[in-house]
């Protein structure tokens, strides 16, 4: 049935972007995402009238930002590329993407059942106690994030109507053999490769640079010699983790919170059964003629179950029209309540250890049930849940501690701005000194690379009046503000210093270009059948990827683009560090098309690069047929920090 739809999906992209669409819409959004109205002062974009907010927009482009940084964590990120024009219009255009996709789905009537929506809401593995769903749990997330149930489950809603739309347009379990046979003969395919490189460095010597050229070239990028302005600060932190090393919980604070009614049902346990059921479809809305018949099916199927109940299983083999549970004899596994639909539900929970149901009648169509176990439900000694409560407890006096904390440190590094001494001393805590900061950041502590606040170290305030900045958080639960000690304006570095690397430099631009024109004469005689004397490497075997790291990255499209009905051929390219590197194809090898598992690889590749386009297609569909106007133009250039 549709449930077991919803299953399958749970385990590939609802288990994988749940905690995404709880962390990222609504803790970033907050309720005005759900409750704002078009036409407010803060409209970023209109789309069919409903309105993209500034705070919107700007909090899924603080999410990408995060994105970025987490996918570069082992690389120097230039902050610059975290606030670009490009980047912004992605926000954008994602943003309106799932606003049309959610209108069409509305339009094309797809519901989300509520028993559906529970069904997957119990299957996430942060609501579950010991493999079960937990009200508890369920409420526990959300407050922490300062949600309630009925906004995620809206958001939730959504996205699983969205899905079914992508899924609806983009599957298919099928690809012409002969694409694939082309695509594996392409891809597969190894050509044998020999090179010869004509360096810049045989020309540097025929290369003069006189001082008018370097003096021309220096006042023309004084930029590449400025020694960036940066500065020096003492810094504060206050931080979630240094205030949790001092708070305690006690034996009676953790029996107190067992003893809580409200926690009752969290250490209580809940009962789950397991049933085996037949299902024979039919549609609510289906011709009264399909229903009758789908009854008498049925009842045919209950008749023979009542003879036989010892062969359920093989009974619902022969009869079942679910194709998740009829291959295993109707097998649904254990549940508690809430997961089924209520018709299902109430009469699974009414039956006795391997009692068979009447006909059940639900909106999937006439079930006949088989209760084949109960597993009572288990309560937790309080010695059991001791350190999960007094994790609890701690996180809850740490969240209190902060903000109370966080409120008397931003007071206190605000109102005496000369200094960040009385807080340091107010609040015990240590004040530290950094090294050189520049615009990019680079400073040994990471804490001290947050854009924003090395947007405040470099901001006037902080440079020319020497005041603390804000107490800026840096990230979740840490907070920082800092002092500049010391200030270093940009400068040019003189031209005696850097005239020697700019004559180097410009020499070897100019045996560049003579190396390429040597390069490319070379080439035009052997296209022309010439026999002249080149260095050429050892003939290497080579396909797509290995090519990638073993050419160069010019050349690697050349030597596969070459026609080879005639071998053997050459094609060549100027490479970036200045050399002309000639390439001589010998020999082509066809990719096999024979492996097993290269196929099937190349089939789910085909399928998915078909989906995509057929997805983006759709989109730039609902894109003609809807109105979209952009109010606020300057929310696409980057934002200056104050």
């Amino acid at each position: 049935m549709l449930l077991e739809k919803f299953r399958s999906m749970s385990k590939t992209w609802v288990a994988k972007v749940i905690l995404v669409a709880i962390t990222v819409p609504f803790a970033l959004f907050g309720l005005e995402y759900y409750f704002r109205q078009s036409g407010t002062a803060d409209t970023v974009a209109k789309v069919d009238g409903y309105s993209i907010t500034q705070a919107e927009f700007n909090e899924t482009l603080r999410s990408q930002q995060e994105q970025l940084r987490a996918n570069n964590r082992d690389q120097a990120l230039d902050p610059a590329s975290l606030d670009t024009p490009q980047l912004r219009s992605e926000v954008l255009n994602a943003l309106i993407n799932r606003h049309l996709a959610t209108r069409y789905a509305d339009h094309a009537n797809i519901i989300i059942p509520d028993h559906l929506l529970v069904s997957e809401i119990s299957r996430i593995e942060p609501f579950q106690d010991n493999g079960h769903f937990s009200q508890a749990r369920y409420e526990e997330a959300l407050r922490a994030r300062g949600l309630v149930p009925a906004l995620f489950e809206s958001r939730l809603r959504d996205d699983l109507k969205n899905e079914l739309v992508q899924e609806g347009l983009i599957t298919t379990d099928w690809v012409p053999q002969v694409s694939v046979n082309a695509f594996l003969t392409l891809s597969g395919q190894q050509r044998d490769v020999s090179v010869a490189e004509i360096t810049p460095d045989a020309f540097l010597e025929r290369v003069k640079v006189d001082d008018a050229t370097i003096q021309k070239y220096y006042d023309s990028h004084l930029d590449r010699f400025k020694v960036e302005e940066r500065v020096k600060v003492q810094y504060l932190v206050l931080s979630a983790d240094q205030l949790s090393q001092s708070i305690e919980v006690s034996a009676a604070d953790v029996a107190k919170a067992y003893a809580d009614p409200a926690n009752k049902a969290r250490w209580g346990g809940q009962e789950t059964r397991r049933a085996s059921h037949i299902l024979i479809l039919a549609a609510p809305k289906a011709p009264n003629a399909e229903r009758v018949a789908a009854r008498a099916l049925a009842e045919k199927a209950l008749v023979e179950v009542n003879a036989n109940p010892s062969q359920f299983a093989a009974i619902a083999k022969k009869y079942s029209q679910d194709p998740g549970s009829a291959a295993t004899g109707g097998d649904l596994g254990y549940f508690g309540r809430g997961a089924m639909t209520p018709a299902f539900e109430n009469a699974v929970f009414s039956l006795k250890p391997d009692q068979v149901s009447g006909i059940v009648e639900t909106e999937f169509g006439f079930h006949i049930i088989r209760l084949t176990d109960i597993k009572t439900a288990k309560g937790k000694t309080v010695t059991e849940v001791t350190p999960e409560i007094t994790a609890e407890l701690r996180r809850q006096r740490v969240g209190q501690r902060f903000s109370e904390s966080a409120e008397n440190f931003s007071n206190l590094v605000y109102e005496q701005s000369a200094s960040l001494k009385p807080a340091a001393e107010r609040l015990k805590l240590t004040l530290k000194d950094s090294g050189w900061i520049t615009h990019a950041g680079q400073a040994q502590d990471p804490l001290l690379n947050n854009p924003k606040l090395i947007a405040a170290l470099f901001a006037p305030e902080s440079v020319k009046n020497g005041r603390n900045t804000q107490a800026i958080e840096v990230s979740p639960n840490v907070l920082v503000a800092a002092h500049v000690t010391l200030y270093e304006a940009p400068t040019a570095r003189p031209l005696n210093e850097v005239g020697p690397l700019i004559a180097q430099l410009l020499r070897r631009e100019e045996a560049g270009k003579l190396a390429a024109q040597e390069g490319a004469a070379r080439l035009a005689d052997l296209q022309a059948g010439k026999n002249i004397s080149l260095k050429w490497s050892a003939v290497r075997r080579l396909n797509r990827q290995d090519a990638v790291g073993g050419l160069p990255s010019g050349l690697v499209a050349d030597v596969f683009k070459a026609n080879a009905n005639h071998l053997p051929v050459y094609t060549g390219s100027a490479t970036a560090n200045g050399s002309y590197v000639i390439a001589q194809i010998s020999a082509v090898v066809p990719g096999t098309i024979t492996d097993a598992a290269r196929r099937k690889q190349a089939e789910i590749g085909l399928v998915r690069g078909y989906g995509d386009e057929v997805m983006a297609e759709f989109l730039a569909a609902l894109r003609t047929e809807g109105s979209f106007r952009l109010v606020n133009k300057a929310i696409l250039e980057k934002q200056k920090q104050n």
